[in-house]
């Protein structure tokens, strides 16, 4: 676990970065005491990933104060500390810090204090791409494969000759999906004949009973509801 701090304050009041190296990036503030920090890792990261049996961080005063080291204590989770002499021990999350700020560099232009909306896609674009040490991305890691990303969905030029069964099976789908596209078109105009037929154009005099359709607003404040009925009359 580590911060990182010194960010533009965007709209929400977030100026900083919670960074756990599961790999997710959460958004925060300077002034958020371990209490808070505590409940952002419960409410992003725990639902997840469950409980850790250990956590490295620095030494930062949220992660050596009383209430930091019970709360962890209290669920069995270890505390490795790094040091101003050997920094090199939460190596990994400066690594990941690194590329968290080239990510965010590059996306958001001249909006730099809308880094916070940039955050999801930089999360993403991290955890999907191949970490060299490992060879795999961290999602195939964490969840035994990759999501689809934006360049998966596009339909790329390929050298590889296609299966016969296979093309011919993609063809028939997509002249399935043709067919029923232009039957759905064609049938609207006879839906829509069928329709008139039951309409009239009706004119009211003075003196006529009608029905009344009652709105939401129309209804007494508590007493609307959704099985009750909506017409009153003749009126």
């Amino acid at each position: 676990m580590d911060f990182v701090l010194g960010l533009p304050r965007t709209q929400r009041g977030s100026d900083s970065i919670f960074v756990v190296v599961v790999d997710r990036f959460i958004p925060c503030k300077k002034t958020s005491d371990a209490i808070d920090v505590a409940q952002l890792y419960f409410r992003d990261v725990y639902l997840l990933h469950c409980l850790p049996a250990s956590i490295v961080s620095d030494r930062d005063t949220r992660f050596v104060s009383h209430f930091w080291r019970s709360l962890w204590r209290m669920v069995n989770t270890q505390l490795k500390f790094s040091s101003a002499n050997h920094p090199q021990t939460d190596g990994k999350t400066k690594v990941v810090n690194c590329s968290l700020g080239n990510l965010l560099l590059s996306l958001v232009g001249d909006h730099p204090k809308a880094w916070d909306h940039k955050l999801p896609q930089v999360e993403f674009a991290h955890n999907h791409e191949v970490n060299r040490s490992t060879g795999f991305p961290p999602f195939r890691v964490v969840y035994g494969l990759s999501p689809r990303g934006p360049l998966d969905l596009l339909a790329l030029p390929s050298k590889v000759q296609p299966h016969a069964t296979a093309a011919d099976f993609v063809s028939q789908l997509a002249q399935i999906h043709t067919a029923t596209h232009d039957r759905l078109v064609a049938s609207i105009p006879a839906y829509k004949t069928s329709v008139e037929q039951r309409r009239c154009a009706v004119e009211f005099d003075v003196g006529d009973f009608v029905w009344a359709i009652l709105t939401k607003d129309r209804f007494p404040a508590h007493e609307y509801s959704k099985l009750a009925a909506k017409k009153i009359g003749p009126v």
